[in-house]
């Protein structure tokens, strides 16, 4: 009797002792559960934040260039207040860095397949500039054969079936460009080749949308020489940071020693439509990034063309045409 007792004891003990560890168990998963919930929550707030800050950077930079417009409607150029590197804003808790590139200051390389005079003019162009930089022609034609759908290869091009017999098969595209990181997938291109060129390129939804003379760097501005006139040609630079901001593409076009060299006036301009809104936005510990291309009207107002959350945006460093205005 003394002995079954005992034994009921114990296994009540054990079962006391079983219970507790079953609750000890479940408590600290519920724990752990309610902090990882609790973490999962703040990650998903914050990451909400700074996307938040990111787009009021877009919005501010809107606001920038809408001002500009009513400031000086007719004219862009270097020295205004979107063109100021890194422009930076505090918040509580965070901050956003904005940059505001001119794409209209890039060859717009969707200008290829244009006819008339633009069209002859565009391809001139980008020829000299490739030329200028020591790379290859041949991208000129295969740039144009992967933006047509004639099926026809020009002289240097390369259509669908040469894509397709490549080891990972694909088609030209067929239309203008949407991004200029598409140069990645001619035929040919190589990553130096595509590093060397994506800089002063621009791929703009509107084919004729004419080169900012006043926003232009030294390998832009020498494409638009003749070919009589060689490679590299420092004067326009030169030019540009002496006698610029120019108010017309007549005033350029007359300053010495722009006037002897035959530059035609096709496809140039002093003013712009087109900008890439580069945002850096911090909230807390965690950053986010937005790019975003903007297109501004006639009458000043913006709209939204693309954005970007995935490309990483780092400070940049002035132009030498700003740092010679500075």
């Amino acid at each position: 009797m003394i002995k079954t007792r005992k034994m009921e004891s114990g296994v009540a003990l054990i079962s006391v002792l079983l219970l507790v560890v079953i609750v000890t168990v479940l408590s600290v998963s519920m724990i752990q559960n309610q902090n990882f919930a609790t973490h999962q929550i703040r990650n998903s707030y914050d990451f909400t934040q700074t996307n938040l800050y990111a787009l009021g950077g877009e919005e501010l930079a809107r606001q920038i260039l809408w001002q500009d417009f009513q400031d000086s409607p007719g004219i862009d150029h270097l020295n205004e207040e979107w063109a100021e590197k890194n422009l930076y804003f505090e918040f509580e808790g965070g901050e956003i860095t904005i940059n505001i590139i001119d794409l209209q200051g890039k060859f717009n390389i969707n200008s290829l397949i244009l006819e008339g005079d633009l069209g002859r003019e565009a391809r001139r162009r980008f020829g000299k500039l490739l030329l200028d930089n020591g790379l290859d022609v041949m991208y000129l034609d295969r740039l144009i054969d992967w933006m047509d759908y004639d099926g026809v290869a020009r002289t240097l091009g390369a259509e669908d079936y040469d894509y397709l017999g490549l080891a990972t098969p694909y088609r030209t595209s067929g239309q203008p460009f949407t991004d200029v990181t598409e140069l990645s997938l001619i035929l040919g291109m190589d990553f130096a080749s595509f590093e060397q060129l994506r800089n002063s390129l621009s791929a703009l939804p509107e084919l004729n949308t004419p080169l900012n003379i006043n926003t232009s760097d030294l390998t832009v501005l020498n494409a638009i020489l003749p070919a009589s006139s060689g490679g590299v040609d420092n004067s326009l630079l030169r030019v540009q940071e002496t006698n610029g901001p120019f108010n017309s593409v007549d005033e350029f076009l007359q300053a010495s020693p722009i006037s002897p060299l035959g530059i035609k006036a096709t496809g140039l301009s002093v003013q712009s439509n087109f900008f890439e809104v580069q945002v850096r936005a911090r909230y807390g510990d965690r950053f986010g990034y937005l790019t975003s291309i903007i297109q501004r009207g006639n009458d000043g107002s913006t709209h939204v063309i693309s954005r970007n959350h995935s490309r990483k945006i780092f400070p940049m460093k002035d132009s030498a045409v700003q740092k010679a205005k500075s």
